[in-house]
């Protein structure tokens, strides 16, 4: 499982995708080794150098540091893929590229930087992938890119892959080209180069990485004072027994 730089709560940052704010609680940055992509198309616009995660009270967002700038070449997809529970696709993805998480993805993000930005979530049924958001189309995840000389940000609420505040999942983030049939030409939870050629297929296997929505503080002092009430009330319940 991929090492990260542990998570800091963040008293006063904001994040801003397209028009909207919010306070980030938590934010997790994860490392991967420069240049270890096959081609050097695009000029390091493939080549993922971190990924920093953070939640806020509803969002999840994935801020890809790249080696090259996505504004100059915007062809690149950037991709993620969630295993967050049983039941999910061994062997594909919703976009049908040769990208694979055979611990079984249940979500997967895709993105485009080009077009004025845009990306889909889709999901896992058991036996097909069905689309459930899209920038172009019914969004009910408020999925949304926005790019910079030196990386792309993903943002989306985090209730549509079913989870909540204090959940874990599992995940890999990958970049790939501009064809239907292109693959992870590099992925965040492998430091060494991922395939030799454009369409070959890789699996993230259990190279993942892991990440917890945490919560805001408010909800942390309210679970604190009541198991400081319950450890109180049980403790005047042991000296009133022993009277």
């Amino acid at each position: 499982m991929k090492k990260c730089i542990p998570f800091l709560l963040l008293a006063a940052t904001s994040v801003f995708v397209s028009s909207s704010h919010a306070q980030i609680l938590a934010s997790a940055i994860f490392t991967d080794t420069a240049g270890d992509v096959f081609t050097d198309a695009g000029g390091g616009i493939l080549d993922i150098t971190s990924v920093e995660v953070s939640n806020t009270a509803t969002d999840l967002i994935f801020k890809i540091s790249l080696a090259g700038n996505p504004v100059d070449a915007d062809w690149g997809k950037y991709l993620v893929g969630f295993d967050t529970g049983a039941g999910g696709d061994t062997a594909s993805n919703g976009w049908g590229r040769p990208i694979a998480m055979s611990s079984g993805m249940n979500y997967w993000v895709g993105t485009w930087a080009d077009g004025g930005n845009g990306g889909e979530v889709h999901s896992f049924g058991g036996t097909e992938w069905t689309r459930q958001s899209a920038t172009w189309d019914a969004n009910p995840d408020g999925i949304g890119l926005a790019k910079d000389s030196s990386s792309v940000t993903i943002q989306l609420s985090f209730v549509g892959l079913g989870l909540g505040l204090g959940d874990s999942f599992s995940f890999d983030v990958y970049t790939s080209g501009g064809g239907g049939g292109d693959g992870a030409i590099d992925a965040l939870s492998n430091p060494n180069q991922t395939v030799s050629d454009w369409g070959d297929l890789y699996d993230s296997g259990t190279l993942l990485s892991s990440y917890t929505l945490i919560p805001e503080p408010g909800t942390y002092a309210a679970i604190f004072g009541g198991l400081a009430l319950l450890s109180a009330f049980v403790y005047r319940r042991r000296l009133n027994a022993k009277k």
